[in-house]
Parts: C-alpha cells; sequence; structure tokens
C-alpha cells in the first residue's frame, strides 16, 4: 500500500495551528482532515488551494467568516501555505458526498430531492447576500450528514471569487436534477396537480431565477422527505473499500495512529458489525425442538461472531450468523467481494445495549447500540493500517428462527 507524505508546507502550517495531519479530506481530496493535537476526538479539515493573501482575497475571508448558515460549513481560519498556497481551516462535517450517497442508491424522490435542493439554495442564497460567489456546486460539494441534513463543504470558490450567483444557481439546479428519474421513468400523474421536481427545475434552467419564488415552487410539488442513505450492507461495503484504498499518511512524529472520523466505513461498519447475526450456540438441527433462546442475548452473544467472519474474509462464518440469501447475508457477501483479499485484524463489537423491540413465533426484533473496536486494516502486499475505535450507533434487528437457531434476516438503522 503507497504511503502519502503531507507535503512540508502544509505540515508546518498544521503544526503551527496545534493540529496533526490525519488522512486526505476534503473536497476532490484537495485537503487533509486534523485532529486537535490537545483534544484528539476532535477534527477540523484543512482545504489547500492555489491563492496569495493579498487585499482583495483578505477582504473576501473577512466577510466569509462572518456568514453562517445552518446548511454551509463554517470557515475557522486561513493560513498561508509556502508561497502561493492557501489553506482553509473548516469544520468537519461526517457523511458521505452527494456523489458517494447516489453511487449506492437509486434516484431521489420528488420529497427527498426538495429537501436537497432548497437548505443548498438558501445557503447559496446567504453567500450572495453577503457578496460572495461559490462556483460550481457538483455533487462532491455537499456532503449529507447521518441525520439527512444536506450541507455545503466547499469554500473554495468563495475565498477566490470564481464564478456568479446566477451560475452558482444554475449548477446546483443542474446538479439536482442528476439525482432524479430520467423523465422517461415518470409515470403521468393519477390526476392534474403540481409538476413533478424534475420539470420545475428543468423549467427554471431555462428562465429568470429568484430564490425564494423557486424555494416556494419546490415545497408545492412536494412535501419534504428524509434524505434515505443506502441500505446499511450497501453502505458499510462502499464505505470500507473506500476507506480500505485511501492513501494513509506518513507517519510523523505525534501523529495519532488511527482517527475515529476518518473511517467513515466505520459508521456503516458499525451498522452491521454492531448488531448482524445471532446464532444459537446449538447448530445440530435440534434447536427447532428446543425452547427458543432469548434473542436478545442471542444479538449480543453473535454480533462478535460475525465482526469476526468479516475479519477473516469466511464466507461460510457468515452464513452460519445470517439467513442465506436475506438482505443482510447479501449484503455482507458483497462486502467480503469489495474488500478483494484485505483482511482486518483486531475488529470487534463492544455492545453498550441491546433491548426487544417486538417478537412473537419465527420473527423478533431487537435494538442494539454498539461500536466497532479500534483494528488494523492489512493489505494483501502485508501493510498494514491503524483504524480507531468507531462511535456508538443504533441499530435494529429483524431476525428469523431458523432450525439453526436464531439468524439476522435484515439490518436496519436504529
Amino acid at each position: 500500500m503507497d504511503v502519502l507524505p503531507v507535503p512540508p508546507d502544509v505540515a508546518r502550517a498544521l503544526d503551527g495551528l496545534d493540529l496533526v495531519p490525519v488522512a486526505p479530506a476534503g473536497p476532490e481530496g484537495g485537503g487533509w482532515l486534523a485532529a486537535a493535537r490537545q483534544e484528539p476526538s476532535r477534527y477540523v479539515e484543512l482545504h489547500v488551494l492555489p491563492g496569495s493573501l493579498d487585499d482583495e482575497l483578505a477582504r473576501r475571508l473577512d466577510v466569509l467568516r462572518t456568514v453562517r448558515h445552518p446548511h454551509l460549513v463554517r470557515l475557522l481560519d486561513a493560513v498561508a501555505i509556502g508561497s502561493g498556497q492557501i489553506g482553509l481551516l473548516v469544520e468537519h462535517v461526517p457523511g458521505l458526498t452527494v456523489a458517494e450517497m447516489r453511487s449506492s442508491r437509486a434516484p431521489l424522490s420528488d420529497g427527498e430531492g426538495v429537501t436537497l435542493v432548497v437548505p443548498v439554495l438558501e445557503a447559496l442564497a446567504a453567500l450572495h447576500r453577503a457578496g460572495l460567489v461559490h462556483g460550481p456546486v457538483t455533487a462532491s460539494s455537499v456532503v449529507v450528514r447521518p441525520d439527512g441534513r444536506p450541507v455545503l463543504v466547499d469554500l473554495r470558490g468563495a475565498v477566490l471569487g470564481a464564478g456568479t450567483a446566477d451560475g452558482d444557481l444554475r449548477r446546483w439546479l443542474a446538479t439536482v436534477v442528476a439525482q432524479l428519474p430520467p423523465a422517461e421513468a415518470r409515470r403521468p400523474p393519477a390526476r392534474p396537480g403540481p409538476r413533478p421536481l424534475r420539470a420545475l427545475l428543468e423549467a427554471a434552467l431555462r428562465a429568470d431565477l429568484d430564490v425564494d419564488e423557486l424555494v416556494r415552487r419546490c415545497f408545492a410539488v412536494a412535501e419534504p422527505e428524509p434524505l434515505r442513505l443506502p441500505d446499511p450492507g450497501v453502505l458499510a461495503g462502499a464505505d470500507l473499500v473506500r476507506a480500505s484504498r485511501r492513501h494513509p499518511v506518513r507517519p510523523q512524529r505525534r501523529l495519532p495512529h488511527a482517527p475515529r472520523a476518518w473511517l467513515l466505513a466505520l459508521v456503516g461498519a458499525v451498522v452491521l458489525a454492531a448488531g448482524i447475526g445471532t446464532l444459537v450456540h446449538r447448530t445440530d438441527g435440534s434447536a427447532a425442538a428446543a425452547e427458543r433462546p432469548d434473542p436478545v442475548a442471542a444479538a449480543v452473544s453473535l454480533s462478535a461472531a460475525r465482526a469476526r467472519a468479516v475479519a477473516d474474509g469466511d464466507a461460510r462464518g457468515l452464513a452460519a450468523v445470517e439467513v442465506p440469501g436475506g438482505p443482510a447475508h447479501r449484503a455482507d457477501l458483497a462486502l467480503l467481494d469489495a474488500l478483494d483479499g484485505q483482511k482486518v485484524d483486531g475488529l470487534g463489537i463492544d455492545v453498550v445495549s441491546a433491548a426487544a423491540v417486538s417478537g412473537g413465533g419465527d420473527a423478533a426484533r431487537v435494538a442494539l447500540r454498539s461500536a466497532v473496536t479500534a483494528h488494523v486494516v492489512v493489505a494483501e502486499d502485508g501493510a498494514r493500517r491503524r483504524v480507531a475505535a468507531g462511535p456508538e450507533r443504533d441499530v435494529v434487528l429483524d431476525l428469523r428462527w431458523t432450525p439453526g437457531g436464531w439468524r439476522v434476516w435484515e439490518v436496519r438503522p436504529g
């Protein structure tokens, strides 16, 4: 596995801010995730862009520091990096970019589209009122937080003064249109009513734009719906693979071995590993005739078994903790395939709490709160990369009773 060194100028800038580099991050990878030296669990991002701190750029930075909007990342500070580069210190927004989210799920519904398009339109309007422009707003410029809230995270254009206010809005509308179902996939409405969101946004792209009026029309088209993140299994697989293929930072003095926030994979992996898999210790086929064990205890005891199967790349082990062919099993097989021969040493699960949600007969639901332990990702060439423990997450397991005991059918966000 290649090791990506921190450029000396960037390392000096981070050190001057009492930060240590953790991993590549930021829009299009043009920056670094960093941890506070005195508070290692607190993360920020340093986005690097070309430019010199002349009077006009300094003015835009001063203005940008005053802009506050719940759907716009906050500028914390700015520093000169060597000659000809600027570092923007911004808050770290956890989640998936719109591009990452859409790579693992179906197009957005109209309600989800409203939830996505409106807050970012209003964030852009806040920039425009301050006399700033953003530049192209792409599917990689917006992060969807775990709570489904979109946040505009790329401030580079606002600092450099690239683009126009009208261009900002039109590029964002075009980006959202690309996340909606194609026009030919729409079925005619059962009765006359507001136009679908795609038709509304396409018409807006051909007309003069007024943000307040467009927002009003968006709400008239559809009621906002929470943005649905990909299925936990798909999300875990995509994130774990993405993290495993990222270039780790070359170790330096005082550099932490592994960040909690870097491996978003283990936000997803917690969703699976925290809860997938319950296996009664009876596997001789006689379980069906015996008294059924408590599904809560089974879920807790065999969360660790699923983690071991994933760590070892053991498809047979997964079949012993999940219903073969079920949603959870299919997702985990895809995860193993995506890991492509990599192993995970020391992966485990710390269960904080477990409780029955419902149960009766051949089905049960169990709610778990748990966290992934610190572990090491081992590449095929033997290179090792440490990953810190993940945050606590909530999931609900749909269990099925089988001749071998309780097995997991599906995992849902808690």
